[in-house]
């Protein structure tokens, strides 16, 4: 399934960009709600919105609008939505506390939301078999609940006094991969809740997320705006961190792994900068893409590693040929021009879940552009 990552902004550092974004993206690594000025406000239920209807493109570069139907309220706190392995449920962690499991097909909430007490759920993944999801909450504490009854399984795992930032699962299944404020990337044990030799520590900053490879040796974390690689069996990181080579970096917002592991996408800040680099040599491949004058904050591989999604703060949805680095398909860009910030791919390519600052989430049919 291909898994990406879309970094939140909280360090100093990064000039006049770092200086508009990072005030909107501090609420979503604190947990508390934020509005586009960083402004605390009253938490919102966010609900899924239908899929966004587009009229057909004129000419083949031109963007295709689209108009979002909601279903429910309107969130403050943008964070990343998760696909279920089948592509059938789609999990949200939402800006009033909660989890939430929606129906892909008819946009309907399953159940009562996930509820955790006493703290906030700010990441959300399946397990590899879709039967588990797990919670990254605001306590300091990863949690993992039963998809079917949205009870909770087992103790917590005690991460530490900071707020756990995102969750992943290995592979297999085997292995939890925690993202903590307090600057560390952790494993776990699923089966035993035990904590997997020492800590990854990537800098001096929060690890703000984790992803596994399709392999599920090698395990990517985003902090300080650099991406580093460790080896999942021994916690050794792999070369240097991918932000500081040359030719020089923009800003690494988010990562994805191909799904036969060879190449690692980079989307950053820099007038959209999207790169693809070797896994193993760290080089970049080929011309760098670019959206043009906006920030590039997620990014994802097609099942077939033929096409590379990816979403702007201009509210845009590109579609990027990896053989060639160039754009294919008309961009998809609705008439709200909606600011994203996380997005996730579905296990056969064709839907895009996309959340925004102030907003609910979105589902985008990549084929179509048109309401499923």
């Amino acid at each position: 399934m291909p898994v990406l990552l879309a970094a939140s902004l909280v360090s100093a550092g990064a000039g006049a960009w770092a200086a508009g974004s990072a005030s909107r993206l501090t609420g979503a690594v604190s947990g508390q709600p934020a509005t586009r000025t960083g402004r605390s406000s009253a938490p919102a239920t966010a609900a899924l919105a239908a899929v966004w209807r587009a009229a057909p493109a004129t000419r083949a570069r031109e963007s295709v609008p689209a108009q979002p139907r909601s279903l429910g309220g309107r969130g403050d706190i943008p964070h990343a939505p998760a696909f279920s392995p089948d592509g059938k449920i789609l999990a949200t962690a939402d800006s009033d506390g909660t989890a939430r499991l929606w129906n892909v097909a008819t946009g309907r909430q399953i159940g009562a939301p996930i509820k955790v007490s006493g703290a906030r759920v700010l990441g959300v993944a399946f397990s590899p078999d879709g039967n588990v999801l797990a919670t990254a909450d605001s306590d300091g504490t990863a949690r993992l609940w039963n998809v079917t009854t949205r009870r909770r399984i087992g103790t917590p795992f005690k991460v530490g006094s900071s707020r756990v930032l995102e969750v992943a699962f290995s592979p297999r299944g085997k292995i939890l991969a925690t993202a903590g404020e307090g600057g560390r990337a952790r494993l776990w044990d699923v089966a035993t809740r035990h904590r997997i030799g020492l800590a990854m520590i990537p800098g001096g900053g929060p690890v703000l997320a984790v992803t596994f490879s399709p392999s599920g040796k090698i395990l990517a974390t985003d902090s300080e705006f650099k991406v580093r690689l460790w080896d999942v069996a021994t916690r050794r990181r792999l070369g240097k961190a991918i932000g500081t080579l040359s030719p020089v970096d923009a800003a690494v917002l988010a990562v994805a792994f191909s799904p036969n592991g060879r190449i690692l996408a980079t989307a950053g800040n820099e007038n959209g900068e999207i790169r693809l680099r070797n896994v193993r040599t760290h080089r970049q491949i080929g011309r760098t893409m670019s959206a043009g004058q906006s920030d590039a904050y997620a990014v994802a591989f097609s099942p077939d590693g033929k096409t590379l999604v990816t979403t702007d703060t201009d509210g845009t949805i590109r579609q990027w040929d990896v053989a060639t680095r160039r754009q294919i398909r008309a961009p998809i860009a609705p008439e709200s021009a909606p600011e994203f910030l996380r997005a996730a791919l579905s296990p056969n390519g064709k839907i895009l879940a996309t959340t925004q600052f102030g907003g609910p989430a979105q589902l985008w049919d990549l084929n179509t552009s048109k309401r499923t």
